[in-house]
């Protein structure tokens, strides 16, 4: 874990909200001043499955303890699975379409939790999908808040690329609806649990593998024919085995991209939000379909988003 340890006590004391963004595997904090700066950081891989029910409020009090006994009453705002519920306690998702401030006026005291200070969850959305089916998201809706414009006011697309990848289509800052792809995960499974296991190896990244990827999703076939050519290609010869991750990646991400750019009939740029590994090879795939992207970093992006919220809900004060 990292944390306090390297920042004198009295530039501690000058921190005004402790944001968490605390989803399945991992738990990152941000403590911010009166202008939304990062005082400090910790960080833990202890999100909410390696934690059983009852466990969480001593977990959020172990966590953070080389910040607590200097910031009496500053207040804590939380967001992602912890809101779920198998998370601290279950907040209830908006519906969409939602107005992205109409967050600040659902945030959810929590009750029962021993720490002198107010703490609050971030409730999340829930969407009809391009498909009709329900949707939901905890956690990404901070991000878009944290990096959309203030005075935005047309249509955008946003993608926030991850284990489950959200696709939103927003009218303003208004998210309209907003639709998830499986893409890490299934490329976690196909990687370790399938017959492409045995060529789908760790390695460097392989851009020419990435593209020939990304093409098939304009081929006939469709994505389960495609699959089978991540192992076809390297037993005759067509693909080097050490490039068959990446050519597997850019198989699903290719046909990710393909089909929320059709479904949500996206004519503009796409904005990327998350770790600048992933949004790079998004842009990739979304270049290669003819759209341009502007990147955004998602723990930027995250805090922005909460210190927003936090301001908007008169959390943050000078007089804490």
């Amino acid at each position: 874990m990292t944390g306090a340890a390297i920042v004198e006590i009295e530039a501690l004391k000058s921190g005004r909200l402790i944001t968490v963004d605390w989803g399945t595997s991992n738990f990152r904090s941000a403590l911010l001043d009166d202008a939304g700066h990062v005082i400090d950081r910790i960080q833990a891989p202890r999100g909410i499955l390696h934690l059983a029910a009852g466990e969480f409020p001593t977990a959020l009090q172990e966590l953070l303890a080389p910040w607590l006994p200097h910031l009496p009453a500053v207040p804590i705002l939380m967001a992602g699975m912890v809101g779920s519920a198998d998370g601290l306690f279950e907040v209830p998702y908006l519906p969409c379409p939602a107005r992205l401030d109409d967050v600040a006026d659902a945030l959810v005291q929590i009750p029962n939790v021993d720490l002198d200070r107010p703490v609050f969850i971030v409730p999340g959305l829930r969407s009809q999908s391009t498909a009709g089916t329900h949707d939901v998201m905890r956690g990404e809706e901070i991000q878009i808040l944290g990096a959309i414009d203030d005075d935005a006011s047309e249509m955008q697309t946003f993608c926030l690329p991850g284990t489950h990848s959200k696709w939103v289509a927003l009218d303003g800052r208004r998210v309209m609806h907003f639709s998830t792809s499986m893409t890490g995960d299934v490329f976690a499974a196909l990687r370790n649990h399938t017959i492409l296991s045995r060529f789908a190896r760790e390695g460097e990244h392989n851009p020419e593998a990435f593209a020939r990827g990304i093409a098939l999703a304009e081929q006939p076939g469709g994505l389960l024919h495609h699959l089978f050519s991540a192992r076809a290609e390297v037993l005759l010869g067509g693909l080097a085995a050490d490039a068959d991750a990446a050519y597997l990646s850019g198989i699903l991400i290719g046909e990710e991209v393909r089909s929320m750019l059709e479904a949500l009939n996206t004519q503009g740029p796409v904005t990327l939000i998350g770790d600048a590994r992933l949004t790079e090879l998004y842009a990739e795939a979304l270049s290669a379909f003819g759209h341009d992207t502007r990147r955004i970093d998602g723990d930027q992006a995250a805090v922005a988003g909460l210190h927003y919220l936090a301001s908007h809900a008169g959390l943050t004060t000078s007089g804490h």
